[in-house]
């Protein structure tokens, strides 16, 4: 029932006795690995991820984060490994946060809570050093591909050389400024669609890029997202920053503060991703969020002299977006 392309699969489901009744394969991520589910005879399944040689490291790193978040939190069982690029892994199931956010609106506060408890968790683990850490080269790098995406290829309107100095200026200062933050191990991709209900506890998934970074950047990852945008609220965000902070013991006021900052990194990270594929082509869902990303970089730009100088720059160009 395996197809011929994953013939090793084939042969670790054989030899495991995970053989199944039917195939279902699932869409694939950013990266070359495919994903099946496997349905069993006794009405259980798993899935078969099969990684190609090129994304041998990515195995790697997924078994090492494995490990080291598992004390901690729901991660899924490692059924069986053949070394040779082809896993079974426990299913979670078809539903995903995002999926449970767009069908239980009356749930949605619960499961963020329990998300950011979840993030708290990770943050709490010692770096096991499976990714090198973020800093302040790698955001920057982040902001200046969101601004070849948005103006060059998006809008089709490379900025001036007075707007790119204001651009780089603010970028290059924010950069430094997160990177300051108090450290915690991130997951790097803590979204609802890499996060699971299961039974009353939140299942977590695609962690082989765990990092050392700023202590509010999963967080920021979970707000404010393609897949709560449409209806989170300032308060009901400010009320998961409370409790996260209070899990973790720090101080809330400066911890809202710096999720601030680092939302306002990623809200600009985000319009690029989305920007870039709606240019080229491959990404018409992502028109529709855009003008809310958008949105979202207005509001958090601040009160420095940087960041004005760039929301100048913004307004000029988006008065009428967003």
């Amino acid at each position: 029932m395996i197809p011929a392309e994953f013939s090793g699969l084939a042969t670790l489901a054989r030899r495991t006795r995970h053989e199944p009744v039917a195939v279902e394969l699932l869409p694939g991520d950013v990266g070359r690995r495919r994903y099946l589910r496997l349905h069993l005879p006794d009405d259980r399944s798993v899935l078969g991820v099969v990684y190609p040689p090129e994304e041998e490291d990515s195995r790697r790193r997924w078994n090492a984060a494995r490990v080291a978040l598992r004390a901690r939190l729901r991660v899924p069982l490692l059924i069986a490994d053949d070394g040779m690029g082809n896993q079974i892994v426990e299913d979670f199931g078809g539903e995903d946060l995002a999926a449970r956010f767009a069908r239980s609106l009356e749930d949605r506060g619960l499961w963020l809570q329990r998300a950011a408890r979840a993030a708290a968790a990770i943050a709490e683990i010692f770096d096991p050093g499976v990714n090198p850490p973020f800093d302040a080269a790698f955001f920057r790098r982040e902001l200046d591909l969101a601004r070849q995406a948005v103006f060059d290829l998006y809008l089709e309107a490379p900025l001036s050389s007075d707007q790119r100095e204001a651009h780089d200026a603010w970028a290059e200062a924010l950069s430094r400024e997160i990177e300051a933050h108090p450290r915690a191990l991130c997951h790097r991709d803590f979204h609802a669609n890499n996060l699971f209900p299961v039974e009353n506890e939140i299942g977590v998934i695609d962690f082989q890029d765990l990092r050392g970074g700023p202590d509010a950047y999963d967080l920021a990852s979970l707000l404010w997202e393609r897949t709560t945008l449409d209806w989170m609220t300032p308060e009901a965000s400010e009320e998961i920053a409370a409790s996260f902070a209070r899990q973790r013991g720090i101080e809330g006021r400066s911890f809202r503060d710096r999720l601030q900052r680092v939302l306002l990194q990623r809200a600009w990270k985000v319009c690029g991703t989305f920007a870039r594929a709606v240019a080229q082509g491959r990404g018409e869902t992502y028109r529709r969020y855009l003008p809310g990303e958008l949105g979202l970089v207005r509001r958090l730009l601040g009160p420095s002299e940087r960041d004005q100088a760039f929301q100048r720059v913004f307004e000029a160009r988006f008065a009428s977006v967003c």
